[in-house]
């Protein structure tokens, strides 16, 4: 009989959707965290490690993997864990859902306490929680009333721990409330490993030695060969993805403006045909309040008055120059034609 697999089938489920270099990358992270913290784990002992990579370099696919890896070995629970948003917990246990529902685990959200103890861990658990105090100790207590849980080990994945995890009141030689509700669940099982994930370590790594979140080990992942970062973006030389706004005449800092928005309505059109859903732009035009309203009102006339014109000549020119002068180098753009259609649907 061939033994299940939960990272070859969330590999594979990868693959099939065309994202061959990153389950390589996550290949490559998994095998190297089983080599060195999996394997040698007693399953009695608590370890707080750390996994981190570049910023937006696909960090919760990696954590996925390991979490895989994990339940290869033998663990029986994860809990992941999030900032103290409902949004951002909805969106992770989606994500969980998307992309681990092919490997059989039993996945639950905050509400889904008896879902869990009905388990009663026939399949490996997923538990998506807020770091908020009322959530934590609601699900402490279910973990600790549960018999199966006391003679099994913990694994928690806490995204972003650099985010209220740690001790805060260690200067006051006080426990913070999130931090003592984190170290009741680890404690209500036999064993754990803590693995906290973040793009910026700093923080974790400068805990004091006494600190039961210090990272006794850490594991890097490098990105995968389609990640655009800082050294792309912020080059030296010619550089095709920075443009500098004019600070001087009206009209020109208008026209600036314009094209600005012009190219994130493209770009987000180019994302919403590729079946993204989200597409930011943030303007920081200064620390002042006023300054952020200013800028505001300038953004939402720019936009009436494409929304106006979107149909003149003019208009659908200035939106193909810009189309042109993008040229990705990573991706096959949309025909013009198609991004335009979007970009009037988002208008």
């Amino acid at each position: 009989m061939v033994k299940h697999s939960y990272l070859e089938s969330y590999l594979a489920e990868l693959t099939s959707r065309g994202n061959e270099s990153m389950a390589e990358s996550i290949r490559k992270t998994a095998v190297e965290f089983t080599s060195n913290n999996l394997d040698a784990f007693s399953f009695v002992d608590h370890e707080v490690g750390l996994l981190f990579g570049n910023v937006q370099a696909g960090k919760t696919a990696q954590m996925f993997g390991i979490m895989c890896s994990a339940a290869d070995a033998s663990f029986p629970i994860f809990i992941i864990l999030t900032t103290d948003n409902v949004a951002l917990q909805k969106q992770t246990y989606d994500r969980v859902v998307e992309d681990l529902s092919c490997c059989d685990f039993c996945i639950c959200g905050e509400t889904d306490k008896q879902k869990f103890v009905d388990n009663a861990l026939e399949k490996p658990a997923i538990i998506v929680l807020k770091k908020n105090s009322k959530v934590l100790l609601q699900w402490y207590n279910t973990l600790a009333s549960s018999s199966f849980v006391k003679g099994n080990a913990l694994f928690v994945v806490d995204d972003e721990a650099d985010a209220a995890s740690p001790n805060t009141l260690v200067n006051k030689n006080r426990v913070s409330t999130i931090n003592q509700r984190l170290t009741n669940i680890k404690d209500a099982s036999i064993g754990s490993i803590y693995l906290q994930v973040t793009g910026t370590p700093q923080a974790l790594l400068l805990q004091s030695s006494m600190s039961n979140f210090r990272p006794a080990f850490t594991c890097y992942f490098a990105p995968g060969e389609s990640y655009l970062g800082g050294d792309f973006f912020f080059a030296s030389g010619d550089n095709k993805c920075i443009k500098f706004l004019t600070d001087g005449e009206e009209d020109d800092s208008e026209n600036d403006l314009s094209s600005a928005i012009i190219c994130h309505l493209i770009s987000s059109a180019q994302l919403f045909l590729a079946g993204k859903k989200v597409c930011n732009f943030v303007i920081h035009p200064g620390v002042r309040k006023q300054s952020h309203l200013s800028m505001q009102k300038a953004v939402e006339k720019q936009l009436k008055i494409i929304a106006e014109n979107i149909n003149t000549t003019e208009t659908v020119n200035k939106f193909f120059g810009e189309y042109a002068l993008m040229s990705p180098e990573k991706i096959t753009p949309f025909p013009f034609d198609d991004v335009f259609g979007k970009i009037k649907e988002i208008l």
